[in-house]
């Protein structure tokens, strides 16, 4: 084997090693090795090409492992969906490797001297912003959510998930560019800058986070009601089972009133019934729930021809106070983008729509009820991206999260799932409710803790109090701003770099 093909060959494995910081692993130590590995393998590309396949390669052992649940949707029905499984993933993944190897490359247009950490750093994460916003975006698997499980998460209510991302990078080829640097002084120089860099998100969270005993104490808020009924996505949609789940929501519904929720929630598409077309529903729903009681289901509606994922609140009279539909569908699971040549090719949506959902209209996310404080609702796939929950969350004081993950497999995708609405908390400094119809369905502080959970996979109900809000962010004032300063500061960086360039050899 060629030099050139063992560096790609070391590049998939420091790509795969790198996925093991992801949940539901959630092992960031790993990244000590991967991230100054690519770095190494990266500086000994001579060109902007060899540097390109680097990065391609370590994407695609990245993204290869941390998305392999993306084949979980194809197999609810394998007779229709089946030959697409190994297109899907390898797909998904070598298309996602192309930002990993447009970063890499980008960065070797300005690989220079001590600012080579900076250079690669502003290549690698301006790709990966560029892979959450360009065209629909899919900010999945950012190498930031490797802290989801630690206190140093908390930057990310300073810089967003992004910010996050580019600080983890940024050590991790510090790291690669001490292993290679000569010289004693500059070693402990540099260590020193990295400890620092390291060091600084911890002892912020130490002032940030409260005591989570302290934070219960003092919880006075409404009494907010989950429904996990873990419903197989196989049997979700059979006509002969849909009163069958349909009983079993109502049921825990009204178990959960009984015990003072206020508000009960559902899942995402929890009943495949219309409930602006069934007044036989909303009375069940209205015996279901306490007086001033209040249902969000997460169901279907239509409109003439346009079907909608929507939320839908209810009170205990039967009166749908308010609809929220959905407006960042899933590309290929609910809308098939150009369509009718899509289409034509015998590609459709996973959904069993014609012509898959309608996107819904652009509206203002709070939504208003009765006595509850002002919530911002996240259907599924929506509470990936941070930037549009911030636009519209302005005068929210909770997120309210529901989801279908049975989409996402029994194991990997709900958990990275699950992480990603933590971090919208941290963000923003509110809290989730979460209802998951296989889990995990819970409630999540404004510091992205879990404060009460259903365990993936098993049926149940939870009823806990709605945490406070945190203090205001940085991050919900200015949203990704301060990221921007940060990779513009690796950019500058990487352009002194370039007139100042004291000699390090390569080797």
């Amino acid at each position: 084997m060629s030099s050139r093909w063992g560096a790609r060959v070391l590049a998939v494995l420091a790509g795969v090693l790198a996925g093991l910081s992801q949940p539901p692993f959630s092992w960031p130590v790993v990244l000590i090795l991967a991230l100054p590995l690519l770095y190494g393998l990266w500086h000994h590309s001579l060109t902007g090409a060899r540097a390109f396949w680097i990065g391609w390669f370590a994407g695609l052992g990245y993204f290869g492992f941390t998305l392999h649940w993306i084949v979980e949707p194809f197999l609810v029905q394998p007779e229709i969906f089946g030959w697409m499984i190994p297109f899907a993933l390898t797909g998904m993944a070598g298309g996602m490797a192309l930002f990993w190897g447009a970063g890499f490359w980008i960065g070797k247009r300005f690989d220079a001297g001590w600012a080579a950490p900076f250079s690669l750093t502003f290549g690698w994460v301006g790709m990966e912003w560029l892979r959450g916003n360009i065209l629909s975006g899919f900010p999945w698997s950012l190498l930031g959510y490797a802290w989801v499980e630690t206190p140093a998460m908390q930057l990310a209510s300073y810089v967003g998930i992004y910010g996050v991302t580019l600080w983890t990078v940024l050590i991790g080829t510090m790291l690669g560019f001490l292993f290679l640097l000569p010289g004693l002084v500059r070693k402990v120089a540099v260590s020193v800058a990295v400890l620092a860099l390291f060091a600084g998100p911890f002892l912020y969270a130490m002032d940030r986070l409260p005591a989570l005993e302290g934070a219960e104490a003092t919880t006075t808020g409404p009494q907010i009601g989950l429904v996990q009924p873990n419903v197989a996505q196989k049997d979700k949609w059979q006509p002969h089972l849909r009163e069958q789940h349909l009983a079993d929501l109502l049921s825990k519904t009204r178990e959960l009133s009984d015990q003072g929720a206020d508000v009960v929630i559902w899942p995402e598409a929890a009943t495949p019934y219309q409930f602006d077309r069934a007044p036989i529903l909303r009375t069940m729903v209205s015996e279901a729930l306490k007086p001033s009681g209040i249902l969000l289901a997460g169901g279907i509606r239509f409109e003439g021809n346009d079907a909608f994922n929507s939320l839908i609140a209810v009170d205990s009279g039967g009166v749908i106070l308010d609809t929220y539909d959905k407006q960042h569908l899933v590309p290929f699971g609910e809308k098939i983008p150009f369509e009718p040549l899509l289409s034509r090719l015998g590609l459709r949506a996973m959904i069993s729509l014609p012509g898959g959902f309608t996107t819904g209209g652009a509206r203002e996310r709070n939504m208003r009820l009765a006595a509850l404080p002002p919530l911002v609702p996240m259907i599924c796939y929506e509470a990936i991206f941070p930037a549009e929950i911030m636009r519209r969350a302005a005068q929210a004081d909770w997120l309210v999260h529901v989801t279908n993950d049975a989409w996402f497999g029994n194991w990997v995708g709900p958990y990275q799932h699950l992480a990603m609405a933590r971090v919208r908390a941290i963000e923003r400094g509110l809290p989730v409710a979460r209802a998951a119809n296989t889990g995990i369905s819970g409630m999540i502080d404004g510091y992205g803790r879990m404060i009460s959970a259903i365990p993936l996979n098993e049926p149940g109900i939870l009823l806990d109090t709605l945490p406070p809000r945190a203090a205001p962010t940085l991050y919900a004032r200015y949203e990704d701003i301060p990221f921007g300063l940060g990779l513009l500061l690796c950019f500058g960086a990487g352009l002194i770099g370039r007139f100042f360039r004291p000699a390090l050899p390569k080797n």
